[in-house]
């Protein structure tokens, strides 16, 4: 798997894991109410690869499986998470990342990370802040599959509640995986932006433009049944062509949210 196919199918893979998880405690954040999606069991997508500021919770889990595609090659990765404390105090979500998915590239699940990230939520603000820590080594087939330290990085997300289009804007600061994608050397000494907004058009479909790793991608989150926890994210990645590959590639993500 290709540097960049791991990166953004790690962040790719953990936003969309956190959204699933995030659904099982959002009454406590008034984004239900706020973003009118008092009868899903899960809201769309707002980022695709800058990861949340809204923390998790217990009660709530999710599974997650991604995957990204061009012409030449063709890749995915997925995610187990659970929530643990209060966001309103102090809430997260630890999760198990895997990938590569595709045998042909040298094996399947042969590499495995942890991923924990701890917050505050601000009810009357509309405001989430968290921190955390992405991708410590759990397994690896060979140096190839882990050639980069643990990201750390600190993240907000603000809800905008416009009456007919909600608005989510993230933004947030880390290292390592979060440098250009093209950038060698040292990054864990270095701090890299992201960003991304997101509006919801209908309390089942957002259209979300991200800017993470120097890489922007476009798409939108779909939740077909809004009685079912499941959702979508479809998206094209690097519309910019930054990468040495000089193309843009297909993303897709689907997340399914567990409570209990």
């Amino acid at each position: 798997m290709k540097r960049y196919q791991k990166i953004m199918m790690g962040l790719l893979t953990l936003s969309t894991l956190a959204m699933a998880e995030e659904c099982c405690w959002t009454e406590k954040f008034e984004v239900c109410k706020v973003c009118s999606f008092e009868e899903e069991l899960v809201p769309p997508s707002f980022t695709l690869g800058a990861p949340s500021g809204i923390p998790g919770g217990k009660g709530g889990g999710g599974m997650a499986v991604s995957g990204i595609t061009d012409k030449d090659d063709t890749d995915g990765g997925l995610a187990f998470g659970v929530g643990y404390g209060d966001p309103n105090k102090i809430g997260g979500l630890v999760s198990l990342s895997i990938g590569s998915v595709n045998p042909v590239d040298g094996g399947a699940f042969n590499r495995g990370a942890l991923n924990i990230s701890a917050g505050h939520s601000f009810p009357d603000q509309l405001i989430g802040v968290s921190v955390g820590v992405n991708d410590i080594d759990l397994w690896h087939a060979n140096h190839d599959d882990h050639d980069d330290d643990p990201s750390l990085y600190i993240s907000a997300t603000k809800i905008i509640p416009y009456n007919r289009y909600p608005v989510m804007l993230t933004a947030g600061l880390g290292n390592n995986n979060f440098a250009k994608v093209n950038e060698t050397g040292d990054k864990k000494d270095h701090v890299y932006p992201f960003v991304s907004g997101a509006v919801y058009v209908t309390p089942q479909i957002s259209l979300i433009a991200d800017y993470t790793s120097d890489i922007v991608t476009l798409g939108a989150g779909i939740v077909p049944f809004p009685k079912l926890p499941v959702a979508f994210t479809l998206g094209a990645y690097d519309i910019g062509k930054e990468r040495e590959e000089d193309k843009v590639s297909f993303i897709a993500s689907m997340a399914i949210s567990v409570r209990f």
